[in-house]
C-alpha cells in the first residue's frame, strides 16, 4: 500500500529519459496455520517494481528498434542504481524490460515493433550481439536494419574499419552503450524462455501516456500527431524487490514476437472506452487517473514516476558574457531531487519531474576541450565554474517580484540597487523592445520583455548572466 503523498522521486531526468525511485509499498503481515487435511492455500505476492528507466523514443531511429548513442547517459548508470537497491543479503533487484508504441495504427504491428525495442534494450544489457543480429536479419515493416544508415556506418561510431564482422561491430557498440553487462539471471524470467517471456515484452498500444482528444485527431496534421504521441512511444525498465521469482509459463503477457491475443486476456473491462479518444485529450498522471487499458500492467507501471506525463522545465547555461555553453557539466538540486549531467549542444537542460520547483540551485562549468553531451557526467563533488538559484515555478499574483525573480534569472544582480539592475536590463533591451526609459523603473513594457526574454531563453546582447530559465 501506498499514501496520498507516496510519489516516489525523480533521480535524473533529460531529454532522453527518466531514472526514478518508486514509491514505497509497506508489507502487508499474513497469518498462516498448518492444515488439518491434504489441502493447501496459496499465497501470491505482487510484482513490485522498485525503481526504473524511461528511454524515450528519441532514443530509438524513426519507426525502428535500432538503439541510438543517446541511450548511454542512462545506462551507465544501472549498475549503482542496482547496487543501492540490494537486499541485507546483497541479493540485487531483477529486471523486466516493457515496450511501449502509441494508440494509433495497427494493433500487432504496434506490439511487435514494441517488442522488438524491448529486445534491443535486453540484447544490449546483456551484450548478446547475436540477439541483435536477429533483429538484422529479421526485418518487420518499417523496422529494417539492413537497410539502415546508423546500422551501416556503426563501425565508424565505434572505431573499427569498414568490413569488420558484423558481430564484433554489435559487441562493441553495445560496450560503448552499457559498459558493465548483465547476466540473464538478473532478469525476472531468469532468461529460461527462448522467447524472453518476463524478461522482456512489447504492449504495443495498450498504454498510453497520453490520449488525444476526438479534435486533436481531426485537426492536427500527421506530423503534429506524431509529436503529440512522442511520449507514448518508450520502453521502460523496472527493478524489482530483490528475491521476486516468476514462472515464464504463467507470465500473462505474450512474448516479443507473439500477437496481441494474449493481451486482450488482460485488459479491463472497460480498455475499448479508455482507448477511444474523448473531447478532452487524457494524460496518465497517477494510477487513479490512468489512460492504461492493460490491467496488469497498470499495476506495476500505475503509480510509477517513469509512467507520468511528467512537468518539465528548461534552463540554458551561459557564461556571465551570455556566450551559450553546449555540454557544460553542471548539478542541480531542488532540496529533494539531484541531477548530475551535460547539457546538451545548444547549452540547453530539459529537467522531468513530478512536481515544479518553486526554486533551484544549479552548479556549471565550462565544458573542457573535446568534451561533449554524451562526455561523462560531473561529480557533486566537482568545483563548479557558476553557481546561480533560478526562480522556475513563478508566483505571477505579485507583478513586481515576478518580474525581479526573472531580473535575477538572468543575471542582474550586480548593480549597487534594485534600480541600477532594472536599468541595465533596460539600456540593452531598449532597442529590441521600444523600452521608453532607462529610469530603473518596473513599469509594464519592462516587466513584458523581462518575461519574453527569459521564457525564450536566448538573448540579442551580451549582458551579463550566469544563466536563462524557463
Amino acid at each position: 500500500m501506498t499514501g496520498p503523498d507516496d510519489e516516489g522521486a525523480i533521480l535524473d531526468s533529460s531529454d532522453e529519459g527518466v531514472v526514478a525511485s518508486h514509491p514505497e509499498r509497506r508489507l502487508q503481515p499474513m497469518l498462516v496455520s498448518t492444515a488439518t487435511a491434504a489441502t493447501f492455500n496459496v499465497l501470491g505476492l505482487d510484482i513490485v517494481p522498485i525503481a526504473c528507466l524511461h528511454l524515450g523514443d528519441i532514443l530509438f531511429d524513426f519507426d525502428s528498434s535500432f538503439v541510438r548513442p543517446e541511450v548511454s547517459k542512462l545506462l551507465t548508470g544501472l549498475p549503482d542504481l542496482r547496487e543501492k537497491r540490494k537486499n541485507p543479503h546483497g541479493e540485487l533487484p531483477p529486471l523486466g524490460i516493457f515496450g511501449h508504441a502509441d494508440p494509433v495504427g495497427d494493433e500487432d504491428y504496434n506490439k511487435h515493433l514494441s517488442g522488438r525495442r524491448a529486445k534491443a534494450v535486453y540484447g544490449v544489457l546483456i551484450h548478446d550481439a547475436a540477439i541483435w543480429e536477429q533483429l538484422y536479419t529479421q526485418p518487420f515493416g518499417g523496422d529494417n536494419w539492413q537497410h539502415n544508415p546508423s546500422v551501416a556506418g556503426l563501425h565508424e561510431v565505434v572505431g573499427l574499419p569498414a568490413g569488420t564482422p558484423r558481430k564484433q561491430v554489435f559487441e562493441a557498440y553495445m560496450q560503448t552503450l552499457c559498459p558493465v553487462p548483465l547476466a540473464k539471471s538478473d532478469f525476472l524470467g531468469r532468461g529460461a524462455d527462448p522467447g524472453g517471456k518476463a524478461d522482456y515484452q512489447g504492449c504495443g498500444k495498450f498504454n498510453p501516456l497520453v490520449l488525444l482528444s476526438k479534435e486533436d485527431n481531426q485537426s492536427l496534421t500527421k506530423t503534429e500527431r506524431n509529436t503529440a504521441n512522442l511520449l507514448n512511444r518508450r520502453v521502460v525498465v523496472y527493478l524489482f524487490r530483490p528475491t521476486t521469482k516468476v514462472t515464464p509459463s504463467l507470465w500473462p503477457c505474450p512474448t516479443a514476437t507473439e500477437s496481441t491475443g494474449a493481451c486482450h486476456k488482460r485488459l479491463f473491462l472497460d480498455a475499448k472506452k479508455r482507448m477511444t479518444p474523448g473531447d478532452e485529450r487524457e494524460e496518465h498522471t497517477k494510477a487513479t487517473d490512468t489512460t492504461f487499458a492493460c490491467r496488469f500492467y497498470d499495476r506495476i507501471g500505475g503509480p510509477s514516476p517513469c509512467e507520468r506525463v511528467l512537468k518539465i522545465y528548461r534552463i540554458r547555461l551561459f557564461d556571465t558574457l551570455a556566450n551559450p555553453l553546449p555540454a557544460a557539466p553542471y548539478f542541480l538540486t531542488d532540496g529533494k531531487s539531484k541531477f548530475l549531467s551535460r547539457a546538451r549542444a545548444d547549452a540547453f537542460l530539459t529537467v522531468r519531474d513530478i512536481k515544479v520547483p518553486a526554486t533551484v540551485t544549479i552548479h556549471w562549468s565550462r565544458a573542457k576541450p573535446g568534451e561533449t553531451p554524451l562526455s561523462p557526467p560531473p561529480k557533486e563533488t566537482d568545483n563548479f565554474e557558476f553557481t546561480l538559484r533560478v526562480f522556475i515555478d513563478i508566483d505571477e499574483a505579485n507583478k513586481v517580484d515576478a518580474a525581479l525573480a526573472r531580473l535575477h534569472n538572468l543575471g542582474y544582480t550586480l548593480g549597487a540597487t534594485q534600480e541600477a539592475d532594472v536599468r541595465q536590463f533596460q539600456e540593452e533591451y531598449q532597442d529590441r523592445f521600444g523600452l521608453p526609459l532607462t529610469n530603473g523603473i518596473l513599469d509594464a513594457p519592462t516587466m513584458d520583455a523581462l518575461r519574453q526574454v527569459n521564457d525564450e531563453c536566448d538573448p540579442n546582447v551580451k549582458p551579463k548572466p550566469k544563466g536563462r530559465s524557463k
